[in-house]
């Protein structure tokens, strides 16, 4: 499957900095980060200049979406020291791009939201010789996938590699892609609500195992879907007696 097939696909229906006077850890020196009210490990990753994958691996982390407030987060070979502030958005949010994609999402009135609760297994950027154009959360067969947000299904079907994909265009230009699904529960041109069941886990196309890839794109360009997804909170649980 090639990035130019998957963005043919798409055009059919597309018409964080604190300071801080410490000095730096030592190259390779371990940070403990206790994690604050709105902070996510997407933004731990941007700050200290380590990988979101590394970040998983050295606290055994299965639910990037499920980790709570006062979680003491171990990050390795940290290049910058543990901030006094929050990291939350309102006290990082860098200039720039970011800044722009903060203001462009206001402006369409979008809140993504997790389309499901998993083990986040690959990232978003270079994996080897190839470019990974979302991120991988890693679940049993026939969990529910969510919408992330409200919008058109303007495709619903079978896309190579991608295995049976939904793709929904949203307000703003965005669009949200959900692939390798064991069924899809929506067709080209249903309208869908954020958090409605839209799909299930498989491992279709070319996939190792069932997981979910999971893209957000603006005008049909890829971009790392961390920066969109909201704060973790707990995932929910059944009520107890």
């Amino acid at each position: 499957m090639t990035r130019r097939a998957v963005a043919a696909a798409l055009a059919l229906g597309l018409a964080l900095a604190c300071s801080s006077p410490a000095p730096p850890p030592p190259a390779g020196e371990s940070v403990v980060h206790v994690l604050r009210p709105g902070e996510t490990i997407y933004r731990l990753s941007r700050y200290y200049d380590v990988s979101v994958e590394a970040i998983v691996r050295a606290n055994h982390i299965r639910d990037v979406a499920d980790v709570p407030v006062g979680a003491r987060i171990v990050i390795p070979g940290a290049r910058h020291p543990a901030p006094a502030d929050s990291l939350a958005l309102a006290s990082v949010a860098p200039r720039g791009e970011s800044a722009a994609r903060e203001l462009a999402l206001r402006e369409a009135a979008l809140i993504f939201e997790w389309p499901l609760h998993g083990r986040f297994s690959s990232g978003f950027g270079r994996r080897g010789f190839h470019r990974h154009e979302g991120i991988d959360i890693a679940a049993p067969k026939g969990t529910p996938v969510r919408a992330a947000e409200a919008g058109r299904v303007i495709e619903s079907g079978w896309l190579g590699d991608y295995g049976r994909i939904i793709v929904v265009k949203h307000a703003g230009y965005y669009s949200t892609v959900y692939a390798h699904n064991r069924k899809n529960k929506v067709s080209k041109g249903d309208f869908v609500e954020r958090g409605q069941v839209i799909a299930e886990v498989g491992a279709t196309g070319n996939a190792s195992g069932p997981h979910l890839h999971f893209e957000v794109r603006r005008d049909s360009k890829p971009e790392d879907p961390l920066a969109f997804l909201p704060p973790m909170t707990p995932a929910p649980r059944a009520a107890t007696r």
